[in-house]
């Protein structure tokens, strides 16, 4: 958010200079046609004009009084929103398409709409059976939409996915993502290093190594 305010702060620096130029410019033109000069409360009042009318634009459309403070806004990104709409379409045409139903709830998700991206999950489900990575995906909705608590609904999920298929990497990232979180970093090393002993997982090896190192670290200075 700081960098909209550093934006707008930009935007009317440079109209404001624009308008002090164009207001020089003019009185270089009265002084060689010998007229009189142009007052300089035009362009503070232009200036001022400009201020007033941009604020008063941003407080009905945006949200001015909390606009550079680190919260998370309500309203979907437009291109996430896209998505969502685009996602949904397909889902009304083709209802029984366990793709569209996938790239639904992770629309979602992406959009930080994780009551409905479980909803939707609970629907692939049902049409697919016990999918190991749509059991995954369901946890980590789970987990984001609980404000990042494993709930024994969570757990129950995160149970069933692990028994299919123990090296989830979904489940074993949300694993040790929490355990990260929550100051059990040796756990967290471990789920890490579970997946990085699985040849076949699509994961970044280099952001896990990286994960790991950090959680070392954190581990060495608490003295456990």
């Amino acid at each position: 958010m700081a960098s909209l305010g550093f934006t707008i702060a930009l935007l009317l620096s440079g109209f404001v200079a624009w308008i002090f130029w164009q207001h020089a410019r003019l009185n270089q033109l009265q002084t060689v046609a010998s007229l009189p000069l142009a007052s300089h409360g035009l362009p503070v009042l232009c200036s001022g004009v400009l201020l007033v009318i941009t604020l008063a634009i941003y407080s009905q459309t945006g949200r001015y009084q909390d606009w550079d403070k680190g919260i998370v806004n309500e309203h979907i990104d437009y291109l996430v929103a896209a998505d969502i709409t685009k996602a949904l379409r397909l889902v009304d045409e083709q209802p029984q398409n366990p793709l569209a139903l996938q790239a639904l709830a992770q629309a979602y998700s992406a959009g930080g709409l994780y009551s409905d991206a479980v909803q939707t999950l609970d629907k692939l489900l049902a049409l697919v059976g016990e999918d190991a990575e749509v059991l995954g995906a369901k946890a980590n909705a789970l987990y984001y939409r609980d404000a990042r608590q494993i709930t024994p609904q969570t757990q129950a999920v995160i149970a069933q996915t692990l028994v299919i298929a123990p090296f989830e990497p979904q489940t074993r990232m949300l694993q040790a993502t929490d355990a990260y979180l929550h100051g059990r970093y040796q756990e967290a090393i471990d789920h890490w290093q579970a997946l990085l002993s699985q040849p076949t997982a699509e994961i970044n090896h280099e952001a896990l190594l990286n994960a790991i190192g950090k959680a070392q670290s954190k581990l060495n200075e608490s003295g456990y």
